[in-house]
């Protein structure tokens, strides 16, 4: 891997029309990104610690979506401003159809009931917040259930090796019924899954824009050296 430093010069930085939300776009891809590689690192968790895997990977997806989240509140500004927009209008054809795709995530777009409810929900209920109504929803329906009326926990030498699975049961219980609304009736995995990718893909297509955008915007306004 190769890799190249500039140096960004604040104080003119802070003389070009636009600086925040280009960096809005560099902090959630600093974000993304950094989530995206802890998610990998746990999808290879093996042996005795393979049994944090399955948590550590929902944690870091709802983070994704909670940065993918307010990611999209640049993307909106940037649609409002003609300077910002001939920025885009300056990177590579990947990038500017990824802003294309992610634009048409915004309200008024024809993604954009799918967006609130697959990636928004997720930011405003179980990324960083723990609603005790949907606790007790998804309490209440795995007692009541048929099956998936028991789960575990698995203590280790530590908190880094214990793990409250039951808790990880109940999460994954929110997003699949409740804010997913995936049908009792269907098979759980196949079909979040699908939707998991969806939305991956919305993460990569960030990534795609702001790793050409921020370049282009430091460059074009003559702030890195």
């Amino acid at each position: 891997m190769h890799t190249a430093t500039l140096f960004v010069s604040f104080p003119k930085l802070a003389a070009v029309d636009g600086a925040i939300p280009a960096i809005r776009v560099a902090l959630v891809c600093n974000d993304l990104a950094i989530a995206n590689s802890s998610l990998g690192r746990y999808q290879q968790l093996a042996g005795a610690m393979s049994h944090i895997s399955r948590g550590g990977q929902m944690y870091f997806a709802r983070v994704s979506c909670g940065h993918l989240n307010e990611g999209m509140e640049a993307i909106a500004e940037i649609n409002k401003r003609p300077v910002l927009k001939g920025v885009v209008d300056g990177c590579s054809a990947q990038a500017r159809s990824a802003f294309a795709d992610l634009s048409d995530c915004l309200r008024g777009g024809s993604q954009h009931a799918k967006f609130e409810r697959l990636v928004g929900w997720i930011r405003n209920r179980v990324a960083f917040h723990y609603d005790p109504n949907d606790l007790r929803w998804a309490l209440d329906r795995r007692a009541g259930a048929s099956t998936g009326s028991v789960s575990s926990m698995t203590a280790g030498e530590d908190i880094h090796s214990t793990r409250f699975d039951f808790g990880d049961d109940l999460l994954d219980t929110i997003v699949c019924r409740k804010l997913w609304k995936i049908p009792s009736d269907a098979d759980t995995r196949p079909e979040a899954d699908r939707i998991s990718d969806w939305c991956f893909q919305k993460i990569l297509r960030f990534l795609e824009f702001g790793e050409d955008f921020v370049p282009v915007f430091l460059r074009k306004n003559g702030v890195v050296q």
